[in-house]
């Protein structure tokens, strides 16, 4: 089993298995022996948008590989590898893995029971919003408060609240299984991205498939490229939001309507998730497989390798302290 040095520069959970329950993504090392160092110590270091500690803590001869949930496109000068939800060929340096997939319970997107008409009625309410972000698109508010106007529509995140707190409602340690376990009282679930970008998929359609509810979407223009458009209401795909709230209605009153679209397969190729896993698992082989020097992508000379050292300074020094850091 080869051994390989990996680090985490300020990652998020979803990588670093330190410091939490480790995701499906890095489960995908266990052919190798992973050994994981201080930052500025690793061979491999996996970084995310969410710090540019990256630029100071890499040692320059490291390989550095991307993991982006976010809506934010790679910049492969800074690193030799990425993992993200564009649809991009770049070589083998790019592999789309949206962060929906990075979730323990993914599998249960692709293994599920039926749901019965009395599961269905036992649905006490009929749809829900969770968020505690209210810096997304106006679509997600907006569309909010026209449906809730015709409909109730229970928000128990932080934003935009108006009925008890999930928190209070379901208290557990687990962030994810709490929201779940909110949702399976409901028919429907606003699944709503923060933002719009063709590919960029998050585990807001997830966490609503997995509670069993049927998602209404709103996000990426290309969804139905990857999920199955009977088992799910696609809002973009309606002339205007009172056609789309209008349908969710008719829906609403129609059981063996909404048994067939909960009964629906969520995955437009039921093996989607094996496919993706295997691709990633090829992808990682690839690169810890090779000889360090040779596994090495971005550019270590001329302008690129000044521009990385100018971002290292620039992360030690007044820059940083003016926040002005650069991913």
């Amino acid at each position: 089993m080869k051994k390989v040095n990996v680090g985490f520069s300020a990652s998020w959970l979803v990588l670093n298995p330190t410091a939490g329950e480790t995701s499906s993504l890095l489960r995908l090392l266990q052919k190798y022996e992973v050994n994981v160092v201080p930052a500025n110590e690793a061979d491999y270091l996996f970084f995310t948008c969410f710090s540019g500690d990256h630029h100071f803590e890499a040692k320059e001869d490291a390989v550095k590989i991307l993991f982006t949930g976010e809506n934010f496109c790679p910049d492969f000068n800074t690193c030799d590898y990425a993992l993200s939800f564009e649809h991009m060929d770049y070589g083998d340096r790019h592999f789309r893995f949206p962060l929906y997939l990075t979730y323990p319970d993914v599998n249960k997107l692709a293994d599920r029971s039926l749901v019965t008409l009395d599961d269905l009625r036992k649905r006490r309410h009929f749809c829900n919003f969770i968020y505690s972000n209210g810096n997304a698109e106006p679509e997600r508010d907006a569309f909010f408060h026209a449906l809730n106007a015709r409909m109730p529509v229970l928000s128990a995140g932080r934003h935009l609240r108006n009925t008890q707190s999930i928190d209070a409602a379901q208290p557990a340690t687990d962030m994810n299984l709490r929201k779940r376990k909110y949702m399976e009282d409901f028919r429907f679930s606003l699944a709503f991205e923060n933002s719009a970008h063709p590919g960029y998929v998050t585990e807001k359609i997830a966490d609503a498939f997995i509670a069993r509810t049927i998602p209404i979407y709103w996000g990426d223009p290309r969804i139905c490229d990857e999920f199955n458009k009977d088992s799910f209401v696609d809002v973009r795909s309606f002339a205007n939001w009172s056609d789309a709230i209008d349908h969710i209605a008719m829906l609403n009153r129609d059981e063996d309507l909404l048994l067939k679209m909960l009964n629906a397969h969520p995955l437009k190729t039921p093996d989607a998730i094996d496919v993706y896993m295997n691709g990633a698992r090829a992808f990682f082989e690839n690169i810890f497989d090779q000889d360090l020097s040779e596994a090495r992508r971005r550019p270590r000379a001329g302008f690129a390798k000044n521009l990385e050292r100018k971002r290292r300074k620039d992360q030690t020094g007044l820059v940083k302290l003016l926040k002005r850091n650069r991913v």
